[in-house]
């Protein structure tokens, strides 16, 4: 009797195991994609804050945009300016390359976001500035924009008129 109690008890504490263990897979699932979700939120917000804060300030916008197309047309301080622009642009798209690689952005969302880093190399003076700061960056990053076709199209940001086009890439 004592025999047959004990083989109940190993058997109910075997099942609550088994129970513990697959909802603890439960909540491990349930926290990847929260951790996803507010990853993926960070990358949004941050950008969106550049692209106000440039958007809002006139000279910055302009300054911006013809350093893009010309860089050695600047003057060095509106150079240094277009520097720290484009280098916070940069830095935050590598923080998508990064959250991306990590697995925190899915695919489907890495295709848009792919397109839009590659397209800002598509102009002169985002390229030129890349090849004289690239060092500052991770060789993963690196790898992926100097891998990218010499010519990606100009897509971001969006200019009156332009349209986007889909740059095919691994990642």
């Amino acid at each position: 009797m004592i025999e047959s109690l004990g083989n109940i008890g190993d058997f109910i504490g075997g099942f609550g195991v088994v129970v513990t263990v697959i909802y603890l897979a439960y909540q491990i699932r349930q926290n990847t994609a929260s951790t996803r979700s507010a990853s993926y939120h960070s990358v949004v917000a941050d950008i969106s804050r550049w692209t106000l804060e440039l958007g809002q300030n006139p000279e910055a916008t302009s300054l911006y945009f013809r350093g893009l197309e010309r860089i050695e047309d600047l003057s060095e301080e509106e150079q240094l300016q277009f520097s720290f622009l484009l280098g916070s642009l940069i830095r935050h798209f590598e923080n998508i390359h990064f959250q991306y690689m990590a697995g925190a952005i899915d695919d489907s969302v890495w295709n848009g976001w792919s397109t839009r880093i590659l397209g800002t190399f598509g102009d002169p003076g985002s390229r030129a500035w890349w090849e004289s700061q690239k060092t500052a960056f991770s060789a993963e990053f690196q790898q992926y924009i100097d891998s990218a076709p010499e010519q990606a199209p100009k897509t971001y940001p969006f200019r009156p008129g332009a349209q986007a086009q889909r740059v095919d890439t691994d990642g």
